[in-house]
């Protein structure tokens, strides 16, 4: 039905206003008869209900054309599941559209790039460019218009209503959302959300270092596939991947069919030429040819290319939708000239042979696909971004062409590739963050924070426009808000603030009364880590600090040379190319800098923990599951690793009160340990387990490590 706006409400509407016109000086005297005025004519209203179309069970319907895409058509059937979860039914889904039923309220969901002939097109209105989408209402006809200017923006619309006016918030898996049971819904007649394009044409993310994910996918269809569905619920478009080409019958992996399913963009990582990596090379030729493979040389340029035509064709009998990248390094993640016999040894000439094979693969694409201006990536990653920095490696250019930028590894900021970068060349940019990290990263809680990728990714804009980001936040769980966060400013970096993003996202998932109080708790977590070296990027805060896979590999570390003490026991990461990198820890005595950024840092922790817990019970009940997963149990987790940390080392320094210190450094593990295992509920029980076999922290194998070597100074004791 359509709520219409009675006579008596704009009765009162006047009256109020010739009070106030009458009563100037006294209302400004007291302001809460305005105030009481309001809130009756407000009250009042919404009893009555101004102009609305109130959906309810029975009188409503979806329409979506029989010849939709799959994509658009799975969304439909996620908004009917959402109806479901809120109203307690599923409104049906039909595929036209019909004049006679006046009754029916009608959800036209719209995808203008294959409007159906029997659509009534006069009631259209205007999109933007790609991904563009609108949610309008025509009340003359009773319809809601969910329309999207491609397969894409048509599926924004329908999460974009999901989101307005059934209350499901884009993280609703991850935060343990509790649907709140709702009669009717109203939608005003005068709805009109417009969303033009995105700045950032490519929103990626790249699970990598999935130890905890992994296996938690293999466990329900639901996990392994909701991942995606949020994706989309925040407005993203790709998901980055390792190589995903198989033999012998040109397909790609099975992982892949997941994107078509869901809509979503493939594009692959930076060791990833034309969706595929070296480190298939001897499969392609035993189970496509049946043949030994040849040596990887350069001088068999014919090998390598027919190796490209083969994942390029790939590709493209698939129909997958694909960003590609360009390429050339050895097998897996290392540099060409580790795998091939012949590679030159001087930096320029090892540059000018990339310069040749990105230039061979850019040709080969465009040939296949029959596209003169393809949009293709490069990465710029390792020895690639030493060799763009210092002028030698020289890239294909064009509209099209994406000169991907990777934040400093170990560290993320701007590394001198993209500080030194010409900005009059004429490509657009990309850029990769790491906000979860292998080796020396942030991984079982978050670390680098919404205002540190904000600046990154700011400064990369203000290089060249952006049209690609790339977060990798591998295992997603503990990053959600940050992954949030970049999907917010990807859209709109024009209108994008951190402190407004965070505001808005507090009060969404815990509520508006509390919800200042929670933005300063994630600002102080943050700002608890030590920051262990003194930033020299301008502008940039935290450019450094001691991540929690930093904490883990002290105690590898230190522990198998726990014998012998040494005031720098620390050594970089094997392979390490920046001499330092590894740790980053200033001054000329690591064990010292570590037990004094310890003491200071678990204060801090220990602080914001404390607050954490009180304000806990304050909140509604709905929203403490996930305060507890996103930022309560994070406190307490990096509290406690800080006093384990800080307490292993004063046993590893000082021999007289050994034994105690690794008593209390292995209680304050386990409670690191607790506090992390506090967020196992639900679908997430067993969330650890992969940690728990080969995880890169690997708290148990700490813990072992721990009490052998109290036990053994407990034998020599005795």
């Amino acid at each position: 039905m359509i709520k219409k706006f009675p006579t008596c409400i704009i009765f009162l509407i006047q009256a109020g206003n010739l009070w106030i016109n009458c009563n100037v000086y006294q209302a400004m005297r007291n302001r809460r008869y305005i105030f009481l005025l309001f809130f009756i004519i407000h009250s009042v209203w919404m009893s009555a209900g101004i102009d609305f179309l109130v959906l309810s069970k029975g009188n409503f319907r979806m329409v979506v054309s029989d010849g939709e895409l799959s994509p658009i058509k799975l969304a439909v059937e996620t908004l009917q599941r959402d109806f479901k979860s809120v109203m307690g039914f599923c409104p049906p889904i039909v595929s036209t559209s019909t004049d006679g039923e006046k009754e029916l309220i009608e959800l036209i969901i719209i995808n203008e790039s294959i409007v159906d002939s029997s659509m009534n097109k006069s009631e259209l209105r205007p999109l933007d460019g790609f991904e563009s989408h609108r949610l309008y209402a025509e009340t003359s006809s009773r319809r809601i218009y969910l329309t999207g200017k491609d397969m894409r923006g048509t599926i924004y619309a329908i999460y974009t209503f999901s989101e307005k006016f059934l209350d499901v918030p884009p993280l609703w898996f991850f935060s343990s959302w509790e649907p709140q049971k709702k009669k009717q819904i109203e939608v005003p007649c005068n709805l009109d959300y417009f969303y033009k394009s995105p700045q950032v044409r490519y929103r990626a993310w790249f699970p990598n270092d999935t130890e905890l994910f992994t296996p938690w996918r293999q466990l329900t269809v639901q996990n392994n596939e909701v991942w995606l569905e949020t994706m989309l619920r925040l407005k993203l478009n790709t998901v980055e991947m390792e190589q995903t080409i198989t033999y012998p019958d040109y397909k790609l992996e099975e992982s892949v069919s997941l994107l078509r399913k869901y809509g979503l963009i493939l594009s692959s990582t930076h060791h990833t030429a034309c969706n595929n990596n070296l480190v298939t090379w001897k499969e392609y030729w035993y189970k496509v040819h049946g043949i030994a493979p040849p040596k990887l040389l350069l001088s068999d340029e014919k090998s390598l290319c027919e190796f490209w035509q083969y994942s390029i064709e790939t590709v493209c009998r698939c129909e997958q939708e694909n960003l590609w990248t360009i390429a050339f390094r050895g097998i897996g993640d290392q540099p060409y000239w580790a795998a091939f016999e012949d590679a030159p040894v001087s930096e320029e000439e090892r540059a000018e042979v990339i310069n040749r094979m990105l230039h061979i693969q850019l040709a080969m694409i465009k040939e296949k696909t029959g596209n003169p201006n393809p949009f293709v990536r490069v990465t710029f990653y390792d020895e690639l971004s030493d060799l763009l920095a210092k002028g030698y490696l020289k890239p294909p250019v064009g509209n099209n062409i994406l000169w991907t930028f990777v934040a400093a590894r170990r560290d993320h900021y701007p590394y001198d590739d993209i500080v030194t970068f010409d900005t009059a060349t004429q490509i657009n940019l990309g850029y990769y963050m790491n906000l979860q990290f292998t080796s020396t990263g942030a991984h079982l809680a978050a670390a680098e924070g919404p205002w540190k990728m904000e600046f990154n990714f700011r400064y990369a804009n203000s290089r060249c426009p952006l049209a690609l980001s790339v977060v990798n936040a591998g295992n997603l769980r503990e990053f959600v808000m940050e992954l949030a966060a970049n999907a917010s400013m990807m859209w709109d970096m024009v209108t994008y603030d951190t402190d407004r993003f965070l505001y808005d996202f507090c009060v969404r998932y815990f509520g508006k009364e509390h919800a200042e109080e929670v933005m300063q708790l994630y600002r102080d977590y943050y700002y608890a880590y030590w920051e262990q070296k003194s930033a020299d990027f301008p502008g940039l805060e935290r450019q450094f600090i001691f991540h929690d896979l930093r904490y883990a590999r002290v105690f590898k570390q230190i522990g198998e040379g726990f014998e012998c003490f040494s005031s720098n026991p620390l050594k970089d990461i094997i392979r390490e190319r920046v001499p330092g990198r590894s740790f980053r820890i200033e001054g000329n005595n690591q064990v010292d800098s570590l037990l004094s950024g310890m003491e200071r840092t678990f204060d801090r922790f220990d602080k914001v923990a404390q607050r954490c817990a009180q304000l806990m019970p304050q909140l509604p009940e709905q929203y403490r599951c996930f305060f507890l997963d996103n930022l309560s149990a994070p406190c307490h987790y990096m509290a406690a690793l800080s006093h384990s940390l800080y307490h292993f080392l004063r046993a590893y320094k000082y021999t007289e009160k050994r034994t105690k210190n690794l008593d209390l450094s292995i209680e304050y593990l386990e409670k690191a340990q607790e506090a992390l295992y506090s967020t196992q509920h639900g679908v997430f029980t067993d969330w650890y387990a992969g940690d728990k076999l080969h995880g890169k922290f690997n708290i148990p194998a700490k813990l072992k490590l721990l009490h052998k070597l109290r036990d053994k100074y407990c034998e020599k004791q005795m």
